[in-house]
């Protein structure tokens, strides 16, 4: 009891200079409180100073001195090994909705925190309820790029922020082909063998689709009626997904030979094709170290590149017009 009295009288004293304007001298007060704590190994305490500091000044607009304090908070759990709760989980979430997108220090936040969840819990990417957010907070501000690395990793509810996301990010390029934007994430999905939620990449996005990119119903053998669009890349990506459904290697090799020049519009989306054959139909390819881990951070660094002159729209009076594909 007498400790929880000292701490909130410190805490009381610090919301005063704070309040005070005396910002560089509360901050100063903050970090020389908390190593004390830390030093006893009294995380609990320090965290709690940390967290209150931080949100202090974060709100009184002092983004270098409670973005300090933040980052000193994820090294006090790391430090203390705590392990990825609802509560602690909540404390990265409360600091970050306080850091605008200026903050040259926000993304180093984030990449701490990721990594303590990813240390202190179960997911090797990091906890899945703080990609997804971190995802979504860099959808919001249109960063694409780095919503869908987020989002990849997320939670079930990410696959469709990420078919949104892809979907938006095709929209700053209206020359290009939309099926682009969409065969990156169904390829990236399918690649750590999530399945369904490349599917719902796809029906999200499909679903936002202009008139202009689609075609006529059409059949399929088992008598599915698949929806088929005048883009090479997207009938790609659909029969590529039915093909992993069905685990049918003799049409995956056909779709892969079929659509070699389509998917040469990026070397990585090869590769990636290499990945999936493995993980779904067992089709073993020449081992290269690392060969996901490096593919992945390629596609991490940039948009999607224009698709070729094959598949991208053609031009014409007007707005752009895919070409029409024809189907086997």
């Amino acid at each position: 009891m007498a400790a929880a009295r000292g701490t909130a009288k410190v805490l009381q004293k610090l919301e005063k200079s704070v309040g005070d304007g005396n910002y560089y001298e509360a901050h100063q007060m903050y970090r020389t409180v908390a190593n004390r704590y830390v030093k006893a190994h009294n995380y609990k305490d320090a965290i709690d100073l940390l967290r209150s500091g931080s949100m202090l000044l974060l709100k009184h607009k002092q983004a270098g001195s409670g973005t300090d304090l933040a980052l000193y908070l994820v090294e006090v759990y790391n430090l203390d090994k705590v392990p990825v709760t609802e509560e602690s989980r909540d404390r990265i979430f409360d600091l970050a909705d306080l850091m605008d997108a200026e903050n040259s220090q926000r993304k180093t936040f984030l990449q701490n925190a990721i990594s303590w969840s990813a240390n202190n819990s179960e997911y090797k990417n990091g906890d899945p309820l703080l990609q997804h957010y971190i995802g979504l907070l860099f959808w919001k501000e249109k960063d694409f790029n780095q919503a869908e690395a987020h989002l990849l990793v997320g939670t079930q509810e990410s696959a469709e922020a990420l078919g949104l996301t892809l979907f938006e990010w095709s929209e700053l390029e209206p020359s290009h082909d939309k099926g682009a934007y969409l065969l990156r994430g169904v390829l990236q999905e399918l690649a750590m063998r999530n399945l369904r939620d490349a599917n719902t990449v796809f029906k999200t996005f499909v679903e936002r689709l202009p008139a202009a990119y689609l075609a006529a119903d059409q059949t399929s053998p088992n008598g599915k009626t698949i929806q088929t669009f005048k883009s090479s890349l997207l009938n790609l990506t659909q029969m590529l997904l039915l093909a992993c459904e069905t685990g049918n290697a003799s049409i995956f090799k056909q779709i892969a030979a079929k659509y070699k020049p389509v998917l040469a519009i990026d070397e990585n989306f090869g590769d990636l094709m290499t990945t999936i054959g493995e993980l779904f139909f067992n089709i073993r390819a020449p081992k290269q170290a690392n060969m996901l881990a490096d593919l992945m951070s390629s596609l991490f660094s940039g948009p999607p590149p224009a698709a070729s002159a094959s598949s991208r729209p053609a031009l014409g009076q007007g707005a752009p017009q895919p070409a029409i594909e024809e189907m086997d």
